[in-house]
């Protein structure tokens, strides 16, 4: 897995350069340069429908899955900005974060060692901390495959990166297949005893460009209970019931019926033009569902978005144990989408695969600890198709 060097797996991009893709094939193309002066690339995966997904090797962030409609329309289906500039102000956006996704609150201890890792003025370390794997420039190397065209990210994470013990080596491979589906594989090794907790950051908008509101999606989540969390969003670990709460998404849920109850009561008005969410808050949802035992595998649907305009719908099948469901309020300021549009308020909806936020200070959960001589995995595919009979 570790054994192709840096330098042969540029060479081997870099003759992809400027060509064209046909079906099956990875079109690499050149995206602009960061803030500090690295060149980015573009990895289209196109399958043999003309469906086809865009990878970034900066941060591994998925630009676009540009999928049909119930008309056979292609719409990009996730949040996606108009330059380099854009993914760097949006930091995680649709892109993978690590080496420990979501919270940890207090560094956390391993084998009689503390990390204090690096907090917030909180005490909260979120994504990984500073310079996270999303403001990364990841090595990558196309593969043209008939049955899913693919790219293969790699990074090396020394130790004490981010204040974690370990040199980990990462991978994260993308496919596109020809049933229209986008496969994300993550391995992992170290040499050293450390914690790791994978996932890709990504938002979705089913209409397309994130410039119509989310709230009028349907979504389902097979989950039977939500973790309660703190002021600070970490989790207690107490898990609570979803039946009867505005956290009961086992059945396709209108998210307009429920998403300003999930915030505060305040914001109980349903439909589509919520208030604008107070200072300090999100609208809508910032929650771990656990998803139910079972159905963390590859052949069994975990969560399903449908969007009753474009007739899109998403199912997302995984291995991973829980999965976060958060609706921003909006993008940030200035920012317009790859249409040329600015994002409206609530533009979209992550649904983020990953273990338990702060799982190593919570006895009790499966573990996030990984040993050398393990390999870390995890799978998660983005299936798409419309509601078209």
């Amino acid at each position: 897995m570790w054994s192709r060097s840096r330098l042969w797996l540029l060479a081997s991009a870099a003759a992809l350069l400027g060509s064209s893709a046909s079906a099956g094939e990875v079109q690499v193309a050149n995206y602009g340069v960061t803030k500090d002066g690295q060149p980015v690339r573009s990895f289209t995966l196109l399958n043999d429908k003309g469906a086809s997904a865009t990878i970034l090797d900066y941060g591994g962030a998925v630009a676009a899955i540009r999928v049909p409609d119930r008309n056979g329309q292609l719409g990009n289906v996730v949040m996606s900005m108009s330059d380099l500039a854009g993914w760097e102000t949006m930091g995680h956006a649709n892109s993978i974060v690590g080496r420990y996704a979501n919270r940890l609150r207090n560094g956390f201890t391993l084998d009689g060692v503390h990390y204090p890792l690096q907090p917030n003025a909180k005490g909260v370390t979120i994504h990984g901390g500073a310079i996270a794997y999303t403001r990364r420039v990841w090595t990558a190397l196309p593969i043209n495959k008939k049955d899913g065209p693919t790219v293969s990210l790699t990074l090396d994470s020394p130790d004490g990166d981010q204040g974690f013990p370990g040199h980990l080596k990462v991978k994260a491979t993308y496919r596109f297949t020809n049933d229209n589906a986008l496969r994300l594989d993550f391995e992992a090794m170290t040499d050293k005893a450390t914690v790791i907790n994978l996932t890709n950051h990504i938002y979705f908008n089913l209409n397309g460009n994130s410039t119509t509101p989310i709230y009028t999606h349907d979504l389902q989540v097979m989950a039977d209970q939500v973790a309660v969390k703190d002021a600070d969003s970490v989790p207690t670990g107490e898990m609570m019931d979803v039946k009867g709460t505005a956290f009961d998404l086992t059945k396709p849920t209108l998210l307009a019926e429920r998403i300003a109850a999930a915030t505060d009561p305040a914001f109980s008005t349903p439909g589509p033009n919520l208030p604008p969410a107070p200072s300090g808050k999100v609208l809508g949802y910032d929650h771990s569902f656990v998803i139910r035992k079972g159905l963390n595998r590859l052949d069994r649907v975990a969560a399903r978005l449908h969007d009753p305009a474009s007739g899109r719908v998403l199912e997302l099948r995984t291995t991973e144990p829980t999965m976060q469901v958060y609706t921003p309020a909006g993008a940030r300021a200035g920012l317009v989408s790859d249409a040329g549009k600015p994002f409206v308020q609530g533009p979209t909806v992550a649904l983020e695969t990953q273990h338990l936020p702060d799982s190593p200070n919570l006895p009790g959960l499966p573990t996030t600890i990984l040993r050398p001589g393990e390999t870390f995995r995890s799978t998660t595919i983005f299936g798409f198709t419309t509601d078209k009979r």
